[in-house]
């Protein structure tokens, strides 16, 4: 398209976006879980090949590098369960709590604006009437697209391993696919497209441990309860940018105002929040994670409000780590690079990288 019009250009970019769009949506069921199976593959992959490396047959290391995976998760998913129901042990208490504080609530607008109490809970008794007549449906959709993704994501680990086992034929293909003097630059951008995935995997899961530690500290020098739970819950969400972590600190904020008396303690869980965070955004997250997905912050957002709206929470998580593969692709094809300037960060941090070898 190197020699069309500028309008010819863009209406077939344009086509080409509504296309995708459209598979994307129609075909989210499958492609989540394939999209998370790449996504791990890349993350296991080293263990895998380190494994071959120690003489483990190729199909065994695999499984292994699975399994590990399993085990891992397993270990985490015990953790919260036994939390949780750690938790469940005191909801009768917040629920007395909870109808204490709202009783509270009732009182004061009763007395500074002039509303009574019958008049507040017939609003809000009609309320939640209108929520629950159209909240029955979005459940009912969630639920059944929730069973769906299980049902889908029980073929993950199945994913994991054909995509390990025949990556030299992916390989071989995207090399059938190019002429020979282009094979170099393909393997290129191959070996950094997986970087990226990679990087900001691992470094995705250490920041989140290190935070989780860091709030859960915080929250257990302010004396409130179950700050484990709350430490990893509040930065489990950071895996969904910007809105995650608004949505993880609330919890321990809601649950300080309802198990102490002053509200300086909720004050403090929200200081811990900030701090934490502050923490993260200005030293941890450039550390650990650094510019593996040399994204910038517009691009992120529409990349998170477009995963949304497409493939809901998943989507979210998901189009993050693909954009930045996308942008070292979009880098290296001369006809793209504009895509690639226009997600990409300051040239500052582009100079830190070591360029890729020109497209022959």
């Amino acid at each position: 398209m190197k020699d069309y019009p500028i309008y010819i250009k863009g209406t077939g970019y344009l086509l080409l976006f509504i296309m995708i769009i459209f598979i994307l949506v129609a075909g989210s069921t499958i492609l989540i879980p394939v999209s998370l199976g790449i996504l791990l593959t890349f993350l296991l992959m080293p263990v895998s090949r380190w494994l071959e490396s120690k003489r483990v047959p190729a199909t065994l290391a695999i499984v292994m590098s699975i399994f590990l995976m399993i085990i891992l998760l397993g270990g985490f998913l015990f953790f919260l369960s036994s939390q949780i129901m750690s938790f469940s042990e005191d909801l009768p208490l917040l629920n007395q709590k909870l109808t204490e504080k709202f009783t509270e609530l009732q009182h004061m607008i009763a007395d500074n604006f002039n509303v009574s109490e019958r008049r507040q809970i017939d609003w809000l008794e009609e309320q939640m009437a209108g929520m629950m007549q159209s909240g029955g449906k979005i459940f009912g959709n969630i639920f059944s697209a929730t069973g769906s993704f299980l049902a889908a994501a029980t073929l993950i680990p199945i994913y994991i391993f054909f995509f390990t086992f025949y990556s030299h034929k992916f390989i071989d293909f995207m090399k059938y696919m190019t002429t020979p003097d282009k094979h170099e630059w393909l393997m290129n951008v191959m070996h950094r497209t997986s970087q990226v995935s990679q990087k900001y995997l691992v470094g995705l899961l250490i920041d989140i441990s290190i935070l989780a530690v860091l709030n859960s500290i915080g929250f257990l020098l302010l004396g409130i309860k179950h700050a484990i739970l709350l430490g990893v819950i509040a930065r489990s969400l950071n895996i969904i940018p910007y809105i995650g972590v608004l949505i993880g600190s609330t919890f321990p904020v809601i649950i300080a105002l309802l198990t102490k008396d002053s509200i300086w303690v909720a004050i403090g869980a929200i200081g811990v929040c900030v701090f934490v965070q502050f923490l993260d955004n200005n030293f941890i997250t450039p550390k650990v994670v650094g510019s593996a997905v040399s994204i910038n912050p517009l691009a992120t957002m529409l990349a998170l409000l477009f995963g949304g709206m497409l493939w809901g929470v998943a989507g979210m998580m998901l189009f993050i780590p693909y954009l930045g593969m996308l942008k070292v692709i979009f880098d290296n094809v001369e006809q793209l690079r504009p895509f690639g300037f226009l997600i990409g960060e300051e040239d500052k941090l582009k100079a830190k990288k070591k360029p890729i070898k020109q497209q022959p």
